[in-house]
């Protein structure tokens, strides 16, 4: 494919979605044609998704409307790459292996493994994924001045989650980053590793 597939991950208080908000307007403005997604997408689809995480459906249910969420989504990069966009996504498959995963444990033996396997025919591999790794306790606190906190965000659930991600990144395909650290920082180092791998094609103006 001629375009470059970047993801953002990490744990909910790392600053995902404010992080990649923050790099796809540097990138922009740099001249660089960028295609900004997130997941669960602003589908039905994705919608779906979040009804279900509303409403506490069981960990099977929910992992599946994932999967189908991001099979549309995979169609949907494809074209993005294919057109020579550099793709940036805020959560993507590792997601799913990190949360999911963590609901699964103790129900489904290796719930990773088994994820990963289910998406294996949907996910469009990325090329470089950038983990925002925070401490629990920091994200929890950031997460504190929300009027609305979901299972996602209890700090036991959370640990769990933030150690499934700790173990994916181990893979060379991912960059850890420190999210300690203001968004502006940690969006400039990753906005200066994306622009080393894609130098081109720059947006028209």
């Amino acid at each position: 494919m001629a375009g470059l597939f970047a993801t953002i991950e990490g744990i909910d208080g790392s600053g995902k979605t404010t992080v990649a908000a923050k790099v796809a307007d540097s990138l922009h403005r740099a001249g660089i044609a960028v295609a900004q997604t997130t997941e669960p997408t602003h589908t039905w689809r994705g919608e779906a998704v979040k009804w279900a995480i509303d409403r506490d459906v069981d960990g099977v249910s929910e992992a599946f409307l994932f999967l189908a969420d991001r099979k549309a989504h995979g169609a949907e990069i494809r074209v993005w790459l294919d057109a020579g966009k550099l793709v940036l996504s805020d959560r993507y498959a590792d997601s799913t292996y990190a949360y999911q995963g963590a609901r699964l444990a103790g129900r489904i033996p290796d719930p990773v493994a088994w994820l990963r396997d289910l998406s294996l025919p949907f996910v469009v591999p990325p090329d470089v994924t950038y983990f925002l790794a925070v401490p629990p306790h920091v994200a929890i606190a950031r997460l504190a001045s929300r009027s609305k906190t979901i299972r996602f965000e209890e700090p036991a659930f959370l640990a769990a989650v933030d150690a499934n991600y700790r173990k994916l990144a181990n893979n060379p395909r991912f960059v850890t980053v420190d999210a300690t650290r203001t968004a502006e920082t940690v969006a400039g180092d990753i906005e200066r590793d994306l622009m080393q791998r894609f130098p081109r094609p720059r947006a028209s103006t």
